[in-house]
């Protein structure tokens, strides 16, 4: 379920909403590139969080932090991410519910960090919204289990332990904005499942 197997064309087609976001982070690599890389000043000039400059009423940056990233590291990573774990959610759930799901996740964990942090730390990345995604996994694996293979399970589990270890351990993630993340999935994923929601390779069981 989780494979990327579809051609280019197919892809876009298929999931256009994760095409769309994928698209809007890798013109920002792009245009941070030109503009001399992953600086503190190139990051908060594309989107980046940082608390004064909230406080000061620029509060779009609770929403843009999450199409910018820190590095190329950050980049990469977070875009495989989204899309290993997106497409198939994005399939489930419907393009207009997922990107409902996408933009709240990612608005409410910028206000969970800006509620928890008061120094002026730079802050950027869609990580808080992948860890949503988890949170989402983990709701269906302990609500609507018939949804996954045990395979497609153990797979999210694990991708779930190793992300939590991650976020212990590299100095650089935002642990507050991967928990908050996945506690928002996990909250509302019951409003935006329903009976007919299911994924493409797996059986009722």
């Amino acid at each position: 379920m989780f494979l990327v197997r579809e051609d280019f064309k197919t892809f876009i087609k298929k999931y256009p909403i994760i095409t769309i976001m994928v698209s809007i982070c890798s013109i920002l690599a792009l245009l941070t590139t030109a503009a001399g890389g992953y600086t503190t000043e190139n990051i908060l000039k594309f989107g980046g969080y940082q608390y004064d400059l909230v406080q000061q009423g620029e509060f779009w940056r609770l929403l843009t932090y999450a199409f910018m990233h820190g590095n190329y590291t950050h980049f990469f990573m977070n875009m495989t991410f989204m899309i290993i774990l997106g497409r198939p959610l994005e399939s489930a759930l419907g393009s207009v519910k997922f990107l409902f799901f996408y933009m709240v996740a990612a608005l409410l964990t910028g206000i969970i960090l800006h509620l928890v942090y008061s120094s002026n730390i730079v802050s950027s990345g869609s990580s808080g919204v992948g860890y949503g995604f988890l949170g989402i996994y983990l709701f269906i694996i302990l609500f609507r289990k018939n949804m996954l293979l045990l395979d497609d399970r153990k797979f999210i589990l694990t991708f779930i332990a190793f992300g939590l270890i991650s976020s212990f351990i590299i100095p650089s993630s935002s642990l507050t904005g991967h928990l908050a993340g996945m506690i928002i999935g996990f909250m509302i994923s019951p409003f935006l499942l329903n009976k007919t929601s299911t994924f493409k390779h797996s059986l009722n069981v």
